[in-house]
């Protein structure tokens, strides 16, 4: 999908109607995984994982069924079956977490502490084996995200960042912050970027969804290649803007 700069959405009943249905089916299935997360907390970390990943799954075929969003995939053959990676693109929406989740390996995210305080939907992220950090304490949460990072990875999960660390419109350009590339110098793994323009489809704090399909490219592993972490991730963050500018997006 590659839309202009300045795309004006055009609000239709039938959209108005497919996002109320899609929210309330994701909202009646929270209760049911937050019961989940609770029952199967002694389970091995990959298993229990694996079982409410079932939730990103359904949430991505609403996604496409109820809200008429559908996607295609440009270097599906670069995501890393072999070992884990750090899989990190630019953020538009709250899209981009449901595909990814469904689509790539098994990968855990990166996220403030205070979400898993959020009743039912905290229980069930914190069974997901999420990394939590407490940004309250700046630098040190980096810390934080490595040795919990190194825990994941021998467990075999990957990782998934949004280097931008909020959701951004599309065609506005917001620089990566350092700690993806510091993250994969310290464990030395290779980051798998990835760029997509589910912004036109669910805007930034949307309740509409807009019927379209999302352009999601995902390029080669990036592997580290020195120390220093702000190349790293100007290397990274080259290659994502690169493919968003040509999807004007």
């Amino acid at each position: 999908m590659k839309k202009g700069i300045g795309m004006k959405h055009k609000l239709t009943f039938s959209i108005i109607i497919r996002s109320t249905l899609f929210w309330f089916l994701c909202v009646i299935v929270l209760p049911f995984y937050s019961i989940l997360a609770l029952v199967i907390i002694k389970l091995h970390p990959r298993l229990r994982h694996r079982l409410i990943l079932t939730a990103a799954r359904y949430y991505n075929f609403l996604l496409k069924t109820v809200g008429g969003i559908k996607y295609t995939v440009t270097g599906a053959e670069n995501i890393m079956l072999d070992k884990p990676a750090i899989y990190a693109g630019n953020h538009q929406s709250a899209w981009e977490t449901m595909m990814l989740s469904a689509t790539l390996p098994p990968c855990v995210w990166i996220m403030k502490r205070e979400v898993f305080k959020i009743p039912l939907f905290g229980w069930a992220v914190a069974g997901m084996s999420t990394i939590a950090i407490d940004r309250s304490r700046g630098e040190d949460s980096l810390l934080q995200v490595i040795e919990q990072g190194k825990d994941r990875f021998a467990l075999g999960f990957s990782i998934i960042m949004f280097p931008e660390g909020t959701r951004v419109r599309p065609t506005t350009r917001k620089p990566f912050k350092f700690g993806v590339g510091k993250l994969a110098l310290s464990l030395d793994v290779p980051v798998v970027p990835i760029a997509h323009n589910s912004g036109y489809c669910l805007p930034k704090n949307s309740f509409w969804l807009y019927p379209g399909v999302v352009t999601v490219v995902i390029g080669k592993p990036i592997y580290p290649d020195g120390t220093n972490p702000v190349l790293f991730t100007e290397k990274i963050q080259a290659w994502v803007y690169a493919q968003l500018d040509e999807m004007r997006a």
